[in-house]
Formats: C-alpha cells, structure tokens, sequence
C-alpha cells in the first residue's frame, strides 16, 4: 500500500504501533477488510488511505479525514480562518482540537471519533514521508553543514533517472 517493502516499514519501529492504533480507531473487521481489498480498486477502501497517511506522516486521521487536504487549516495558525494551534497567550484553551488534560478522554467529533492526532512522539522522524523525498525532517536527524547545497539522494535510483 505505501510503496516501501516490508522491511523498510519494521524499519521504522512502527509497525505494531500503527497496527494497533488502526484497529483500535477502527476495529478488526475494518482493518482485515483493508488488508484484503484490491490496492487498484476504485475508489479505494477508506481505512486504506488512512493506514498510508499514518505510515507518512505519522498522524491518524481516520477514514473520513485521511484524503482531506484541508485538515492542515484545523491546526495551522493564520490558516484558513483556523485558531492558532497555540493561542497568542500561549495558554491552551478549552475546546482545542486535540487538547485536553492529563486522565480524560480526549475531546471526540459529532461521530464518536477522535480529532487527528499524532501517533507517537517519534512517528514524525520516521515518517515514510522523508525517505521518499530524499529528505531529512526539519529540526530532527540533521544531515550537517552545507547540505543544503547538495540534491537530495533517491535510495534506489540513479542520478540519470532522477
């Protein structure tokens, strides 16, 4: 589904994770059903694009918000009339997507389900995002000096066929 092998996703240290987070947001039956769908069917099952956004950036989004591109807007300050992710005071305010305080349950949707969230701490560093770019996450694994001054590297491909 994502385009990387299987050991490039164990790799990761996220396998059991995501696995476990997909079946706890949508259930077993869900996730067997994306398991064994087409990957070419049209359109594609809705888990399955959740899974692959997980496995790229490192966030949940769940069925219903994974082909979005507006969920950005949610969370991005200055974006699409959206509050700011911290508000100007720097203290959190009640009602925030995704904030909430220590032993409750995190704020839910109209339909029962949680607002993104990411993962794990580490999830962003290892997102399949980075790798298949040919970039290094900002602020985490810096490459060094100066590499800004060099192409990114392809794993598995020729300088000719980039």
């Amino acid at each position: 589904m994502t385009g990387f092998s299987a050991f490039d996703l164990w790799g990761t240290g996220h396998a059991e994770e995501y696995y476990k987070t997909a079946v706890d947001q949508e259930g077993p039956e869900a996730i067997q059903r994306a398991i064994t769908s087409d990957p070419h069917a049209l359109p594609a099952d809705p888990v399955v694009g959740s899974i692959v956004k997980l496995w790229y950036v490192g966030v949940w989004y769940g069925p219903g918000l994974a082909g979005r591109v507006d969920v950005a807007a949610w969370t991005a300050p200055g974006r699409s009339g959206a509050k700011p992710a911290v508000p100007d005071d720097s203290r959190p305010e009640e009602g925030l997507p995704g904030q909430h305080q220590a032993g409750e349950e995190p704020p839910r949707g109209e339909d029962g389900r949680e607002p993104p969230f990411v993962v794990s701490p580490d999830a962003y560093t290892e997102g399949l995002l980075w790798r298949a770019i040919g970039a290094h996450p900002s602020g985490a694994k810096a490459p060094g000096y100066g590499s800004w001054a060099s192409p990114p590297v392809f794993e598995g491909f020729q300088k000719e066929e980039v």
